[in-house]
């Protein structure tokens, strides 16, 4: 049987704080006096040799997923003109391989450094036809795999060249230049090796926007 404390102990044990009925968390607030204080330690700023190398190290990266490229030709008016920058970013062909469509850029094929262009020149041209399309040219008519082409980004010509079919053979696209009449492409050199391709166009800066 429990004994009630007498008189003398009662007179020595402390009576409960009214908030002990809180939940346990409240009850914890309530006597977090009795808690150790703990030390954070301060964030630490980067130092300025620090922040030289995190720049550099975001530029090397910048640098290996896109680049500014300067269009020194008309050959892709009216989409893009003589004088404009543009960017070219490197990581969509890491995941899949161009499309009809895409702008892309590329070092020159062998067949034009054989002629005296340097190798390291790179070009912009759309892609028009993938690896296994039929690609032919009837009185300038654009016509892949049977279905003549609406091609809305030309530039406006008269000319009515002819290219005779051809099969694309695989790891190959068939490019051109927009402004068909001024455009050294497919039609000169044949189609294009993929590994050749350095970038997707992704968009541009006209001249204005530097001045």
């Amino acid at each position: 049987m429990a004994m009630a404390p007498t008189r003398l102990l009662r007179g020595l044990i402390a009576p409960l704080p009214p908030s002990d009925w809180l939940p346990c968390t409240a009850s914890l607030l309530y006597h977090q006096w009795w808690l150790p204080t703990l030390a954070l330690p301060l964030p630490r700023w980067p130092s300025c040799s620090d922040g030289l190398k995190l720049l550099l190290a975001l530029l090397l990266v910048s640098a290996a997923l896109a680049e500014v490229r300067l269009v020194a030709s008309s050959s892709m008016a009216p989409t893009l003109r003589s004088g404009d920058r543009a960017v070219a970013e490197k990581v969509t062909y890491m995941f899949r391989r161009p499309s009809v469509g895409d702008i892309v850029f590329f070092r020159v094929p062998t067949a034009l450094q054989n002629c005296g262009l340097n190798k390291d020149v790179v070009f912009i041209k759309r892609v028009l036809a993938t690896p296994g399309d039929f690609i032919e040219v009837r009185q300038g008519q654009l016509i892949v795999n049977g279905v003549a082409q609406k091609e809305h980004y030309t530039a406006t010509h008269g000319a009515s060249y002819t290219m005779e079919a051809m099969r694309l053979p695989e790891g190959h696209v068939f490019v051109m230049g927009d402004n068909r009449n001024n455009s050294c492409d497919s039609r000169a050199w044949g189609p294009l090796p993929i590994n050749n391709i350095v970038g997707r166009y992704m968009m541009s800066f006209g001249r204005s926007s530097f001045q």
